[in-house]
């Protein structure tokens, strides 16, 4: 029995239904279909049927000015050596500033700020206990020794580390603000300010009558901040001089005041309103003058407000607000430009001091929910946003408390490199001058090599000095949110974390991120784990696509694995051209093998249509082998 094909409509007109429809086997033993178009396999030693799996990795090159690990053959690399750019990145990805061979996710404990270098960050012991909710008030000094004054409540004490010295400071209020000219203490409560020298006592130098009063010394000279208006106060007392300014908000309450080049700046608020304000030097004569009246600086954006700030080498202003940290940059004029909120802090930040490079701002209950310092690195901008929008810093948590509470002070200790700071129903807290930390962690940004496709994770490498003090060990962060420990290098050991199998998460997945966890030395206190760099080895963990390669009959008449003929004359052109609409198409299509049963989705890579000799008489003019190239997208569906 021969079967008459008539032509078969195939329209161009965008995708269809046609390219998802399957064949039905009936009459004819077809051996294959083909987006529902039913085919017979023309194989034999010329015309060999092949099935292979895909390429998964393409050829790639490398034309950035530094090579980079795109450049290597085999394994997908991902490696880190200096984490100089501090902390809140998510993916470890390439970036055009190249941000992610410098940054991490998060960190606890550990100091990143040397290049090529993560070591444990020095420890703090609690110095002076007060389990009061009065704020408590730091101010670094040095007569000789390291100290800082520490005022809560009524009492002011100072403190050298060792030992601590209680104050007659001169007042009997709560003490709302502390400042230092370098020399005398100047300490403020709702009666007046009170001046003092080093541990000596103090006596009323000026009356203010008010419990919002923020003094500091600035430029020379003592500014205090008293209700909603500005003094100079230089000689005379104890009456208050004219204001420099008062404010038209009666409201308004001054929270700092600092220095810069060429100006004085104030910061302060009214309900949800906050702005920072600059008095000018008169410098035509002998001695700079301060200017009358504030000219508006920096505003805030509304519903956020400005609770302590610090200027630094005149460039530099950090702004503690209520809703975390910014930087500002001081141009010529002495005009704030301020960045993006860098740290964000649902506690406020209220207190900021700057050493060396460094900003150092309060982290209230923000280390794993305990009290702190972060730390921001002025000489490393990791985002320059222009002008008008500011710079974006390093950054990471430091120093820890280990308490809960408000930070309300920090301060630079005399003139050391060690910091102190007060937690309010806690007490003050001073940096060891080389105790270290007994353990700290750093989290890697997520892996994923830029993809989303599902990836298999195999080895790690941690870089570490020949010999190292403390422990260093490596856990694996998978998208499920487990931490699986992977292995540990002790202090002495002779095992190097090299190539080490990660034997978890067995099944591919999106991204995988490590976690480098340091130990303090069981032996010498003063020394800790080191980390110099990481390594990730990975390979690509999508299923393996198939090629298949199909020689397919293309003749007016044809006939089956079972003698039975098909076919008419003009039906090859027919059916190549009904087969071209749908290759051109481009979707997916159904992909039958009519013999085992098996279906799969695929796609048309390539096509062929040879005719190695002329037709039959009694044929037309075409006839040949169709040589079919599919892919597979999907493993078997039916």
């Amino acid at each position: 029995m021969t079967g008459i094909v008539s032509r078969l409509p195939f329209p161009l007109s965008g995708r269809s239904d046609s390219a998802a429809a399957t064949y039905t086997l009936s009459g004819v033993a077809y051996d294959v279909a083909i987006a529902g178009m039913p085919w017979l396999i023309k194989a034999d030693d010329q015309n060999p049927l092949t099935r292979a799996g895909a390429p998964v990795k393409k050829d790639q090159f490398d034309n950035q000015q530094e090579p980079g690990e795109q450049s290597l053959a085999g394994w997908w690399l991902r490696s880190q050596d200096s984490f100089i750019g501090g902390s809140g990145l998510l993916y470890q990805d390439p970036s055009s500033d190249n941000q992610y061979a410098i940054r991490y996710a998060s960190s606890v404990g550990v100091n990143p700020w040397v290049n090529g270098k993560l070591t444990l960050l020095r420890e703090t012991t609690q110095r002076i206990a007060d389990a009061t909710a009065n704020r408590h008030l730091l101010v670094g000094w040095n007569d000789g020794t390291d100290r800082y004054w520490s005022a809560v409540g009524t009492t002011l004490r100072s403190d050298t580390g060792a030992a601590t010295t209680s104050i007659t400071w001169g007042g009997a209020g709560t003490i709302r603000s502390l400042t230092s000219d370098g020399t005398n203490y100047y300490a403020a409560d709702s009666t007046g300010i009170y001046r003092g020298a080093g541990n000596g006592a103090g006596a009323l130098i000026w009356n203010t009558g008010s419990a919002n009063t923020a003094v500091r010394w600035v430029k020379g000279r003592l500014m205090a901040g008293i209700g909603a208006s500005i003094y100079e106060l230089t000689t005379g007392g104890p009456a208050l001089p004219a204001a420099k300014f008062t404010h038209l908000n009666s409201s308004w309450q001054w929270t700092d005041i600092a220095e810069g080049t060429n100006a004085i700046y104030a910061s302060g608020y009214a309900g949800s309103q906050g702005a920072i304000y600059k008095f000018v030097l008169d410098t035509s004569g002998n001695v700079p003058t301060l200017a009358s009246g504030g000219i508006l600086a920096a505003q805030l954006p509304r519903g956020e407000v400005v609770y302590s700030m610090t200027t630094y080498l005149g460039s530099w202003i950090g702004i503690g607000t209520s809703r975390g940290f910014r930087v500002g940059e001081i141009d010529a004029q002495g005009d704030i430009q301020y960045g993006p909120l860098l740290i964000a802090n649902a506690n406020g930040v209220k207190s900021v001091a700057a050493y060396d490079r460094f900003f150092f701002v309060a982290a209230t209950n923000d280390i794993e929910a305990k009290s702190g310092l972060y730390r921001v690195d002025l000489g490393q901008p990791i985002q320059d946003n222009g002008v008008s929008a500011g710079t974006r810093y390093a950054y990471a948590t430091d120093l820890q408390s280990k308490v809960t509470g408000e930070v309300s002070a920090v301060t630079v200790f005399g003139n050391s490199d060690r910091m102190a700071l007060a937690v309010i129903g806690q007490g003050s807290y001073l940096e060891s001058a080389s105790t270290l930390e007994a353990s700290g962690y750093l989290t890697t940004g997520r892996v994923r090599y830029n993809t989303l496709e599902p990836k298999l994770y195999k080895r790690a490498t941690i870089r570490t000095p020949m010999s190292i003090y403390g422990t260093v060990s490596l856990s694996v962060l998978d998208p499920g949110g487990a931490e699986t420990s992977i292995i540990t290098m002790s202090e002495g050991s002779a095992v190097a974390i090299e190539d080490v199998s990660l034997v978890t998460p067995a099944q591919p997945v999106e991204w995988l991120a490590l976690k480098l966890t340091l130990g303090r030395s069981a032996t010498d206190t003063t020394q800790g784990g080191e980390v110099n760099g990481w390594q990730l080895k990975a390979m690509p963990g999508v299923v393996r696509q198939r090629i298949f390669t199909l020689p397919l009959s293309c003749f007016d008449k044809e006939k089956d694995s079972n003698g039975q003929s098909t076919g008419a004359v003009g039906r090859s052109l027919d059916r190549l051209e009904a087969f071209e609409q749908i290759a051109a198409r481009g979707d997916s299509v159904a992909y039958q093998d009519l013999r085992s049963g098996l279906s799969y989705q695929v796609v048309i890579d390539e096509y062929k249509f040879e005719q190695k000799t002329s037709p039959n008489r009694g044929e037309s003019r075409w006839g040949g082998i169709l040589w079919v190239q599919l892919r597979t997208i999907s493993d078997v569906v039916t």
